[in-house]
Parts: C-alpha cells; structure tokens; sequence
C-alpha cells in the first residue's frame, strides 16, 4: 500500500518523488524534509536579498539622498561586492560543520546594517550601513549555497531553494515601494531588518557535509573560467536588472506602479524557468536548457533597452527572468554535481555575488552616458561572452557524472 510505501526503507518509493521528505530534520540530516527545506528558502532568499531588491532600493536611495544613477550604483556595489567577498572567503570554511550557526551571525549583522540604513542621516552612512548589511548576507549566502550539496538530492534542492527565494522576492518586490509611500524614506530598510531578525530561527536546520565528504575530491575540477564566467553573467544581469525600474519609467514611459507590477510579475513567472531547468536534469538535456537559457535571456535583455514599449518591455521581462532563473538552478546543480562537500557551490554562488555586486554601477555610468541602447548591447554582448565557458563546463560535468554512475552499484 502507498501508506506503507511512505515508511518504508525502501529507496524508490512513493515518498522519493515528493519535494520534501516529512520527517523531523537535524543539522546534518541531509533529506529534504520540511525543516531542511524551509532552511534552504530562508537561507537562499535572504542570502540573495540585496541583489533581488536592489531595483526597488535604489529609486528610494536616489529620492532620499538626490543621488545619480551613478550615486545609488556605488552604494548598490558596495554592499553586493561585501556580499560577494564575505561568500567567497567563507568558501573553504563550508566543507565543515557550523553552517546554521554561521548562517545565523550573518543574520544578525545584516539586520543591524539593514536599521542602520532605516535611519541613516546621511550618504555616508548609509554607505557604511550597507556594507554591513552585504557582509551579513554573503555569511548566509555561503552558508545556504554549500547546503544544497549536502542533501541527498542537489538538483530538487536547488529548485526547492530558488522557488522559495522567488516567491519571497516577489512579495518584497511588491511590498517594499508601498510601505515607503506609506511611511516614508528608511520604511525598506527597516522591513528588511525585521525580516532577517525574524528569521533566525528558520536556519537551524542548514544540512552541514557528511564527515566522509568533508576531505573528498571533487568529481572534476571546476576551471577558474567557470568562475569568471559566473561571476560574469552576474554583473550583466544585475546590472540590468537594478537599473529596470529606470528603463520602464524613462524610456518606456510606465509608471512607477506599472514597473513594480511587471516586475513583480517577472519574479513569479521565473518560477517557469525553475521548472523547466529541473525538467531538463530529469531528461538529461541540462547542456541543451543551459545554451537555451543564455541566448534567449540575452535576446530579451536586448530588447527591454531598445524598444520603446511597455508591452514589449513586459513580455521581455517575463521571458528574461525565466531565463535567468532557471540558469542559476542549473548552475548550482553543476556545481553541486562536481563537489559535494559544497565548497564549489559556494565558489559559484560568490561568484554570482561578486559579479551582482560590480554589475550596478558601471551599469549605471553606461546608461547615464550613452543612453538604453548602448546600455542593452552592452548587457547583451556580456551575456554571450560568459557562454562558452559556461557551457564547457556543463559539459565536463555531465561527463564526470556519466562516468561515475557508470561505476556505482544500484544506479
């Protein structure tokens, strides 16, 4: 009977194809059951906090303090370049145990960086409190990106986490502009603070690396151009991502409720992308799905820039952030494949964060200076540059997974 089924020791049974296992989870259990999985959405959705909100944050920033597309990209920088490096740093310590209680002190910190910004009176400041905040966040980012590969199935883990993140984002997306409308300059960063306070206690569960894992080599070694490729395809995205209220408002001539509502929308349907990158890994098309993301997310941050429509610069959306999303799941996934004590999983997710954290204010310079089109072709040609490596690396690690499921009993 499925009831039996569901209890049993029985590896293939009905409970394997549910998204979570419900049973009660420790740090170092490795199935993703209720508590692993609600640590694993906390953990990626705050640990990506700043770089998903920075669109709404900087109108904000710019209106309180007058600053430049320019000013608010520096302050965007600073804080996703300490995300970035904290995550980084913190890679070679995620292949040991700790990881929610590191997780949890970066929480901390982001939310007293977060109250600082709430009422910093003035740029410098602000600038000092966003950095702490960035520092808080790579500590929980670290933390969540190493956990994906610590469970027993990296490529539900990853989609379980970034689903979770998008729904998150989504309604801090929408959220964040109308409490500042409602209460005012510094009503963002307060919200975020009690977010990340609020949220302590959801990490406990971070799965930390079987102690077998801990010193074991990875199944191929990921190249450094893997890495800058990353890191590459973050800093174009981020930088048209943050700078995407500033095109639907002054050169498609949306409204600022118009642009959150798209973006919103955006944010959700990225939940498609999700979907179909975990399709591909079932179907074993995941080189296919990763050259597919690329060119048609490239294509359609092209087309946000240079045509002047809101229809067209909403559908391009959509389509963008499908595309985008589901590349980092299959990201993650290749990274998890290759290393699963996590530490490359980390190295790809600090490399995302470094990339998000230098994306904003050259981003910013372009668009000031030469206008959207330039700035779209700009992006564009970044994308495809960050693709072949990416692929290539792909490719390595589906042939290391080939060849070693060749060799394991009970495959």
């Amino acid at each position: 009977m499925p009831s039996q089924r569901l209890t049993s020791g029985h590896p293939r049974a009905l409970r394997d194809r549910l998204p979570f296992r419900w049973r009660p989870e420790h740090g170092t259990e490795t199935a993703i059951g209720l508590g692993v999985g609600t640590a694993l959405v906390t953990g990626t959705a705050l640990g990506t906090l700043g770089s998903t909100l920075m669109p709404v944050l900087l109108p904000g920033m710019a209106h309180r303090y007058g600053l430049s597309s320019t000013g608010t990209g520096i302050v965007a920088t600073l804080q996703l370049v300490m995300t970035a490096l904290v995550t980084l740093a913190l890679m070679p310590r995620m292949a040991r145990p700790g990881r929610a209680r590191i997780a949890r002190a970066g929480l901390l910190a982001a939310a007293a960086g977060f109250a600082l910004a709430a009422v910093a009176p003035d740029f410098t400041i602000l600038v000092a409190a966003n950095v702490v905040a960035g520092a808080g966040l790579g500590a929980v980012n670290a933390a969540a990106m190493a956990a994906i590969a610590a469970t027993d199935d990296s490529d539900r883990a990853s989609s379980i986490s970034m689903v979770g993140a998008i729904v998150v984002a989504a309604v801090l997306v929408t959220a964040l502009p109308e409490a500042e409308a409602l209460w005012g300059d510094g009503a963002q960063f307060a919200i975020l603070a009690g977010c990340c306070t609020a949220s302590l206690w959801f990490l406990r569960a971070l799965p930390d690396p079987a102690e077998k894992l801990q010193e074991a080599a990875t199944l191929v070694r990921v190249p450094l151009s893997f890495l800058l490729a990353v890191a590459l395809l973050g800093a174009f995205d981020q930088g048209a991502w943050s700078y995407s209220a500033t095109l639907g408002e002054e050169y498609n001539g949306m409204s600022p409720g118009a642009v959150g509502t798209v973006l919103a929308i955006a944010s959700l349907a990225s939940l498609a992308g999700v979907g179909l990158c975990h399709l591909s890994l079932r179907k074993g098309t995941r080189l296919t799905a990763v050259a597919v993301f690329l060119v048609a997310g490239g294509l359609a941050k092209l087309a946000i820039a240079v045509i002047p429509s809101p229809t067209a610069f909403a559908a391009a959306a959509v389509v963008w952030q499908i595309c985008f999303m589901g590349l980092v799941v299959a990201v993650l996934s290749v990274a998890a494949a290759v290393d699963r004590t996590g530490r490359w999983v980390a190295g790809a997710g600090g490399a995302l964060a470094i990339g998000t954290g230098l994306g904003p204010a050259p981003s910013g310079w372009v668009l000031d200076t030469w206008g959207a089109p330039a700035f779209g072709l700009a992006i564009t040609l970044g994308t495809i540059a960050a693709a072949v490596p990416l692929l290539r690396t792909t490719r390595s690690a589906l042939n290391a997974e080939t060849a070693a499921s060749s060799v394991s009993p009970n495959c």
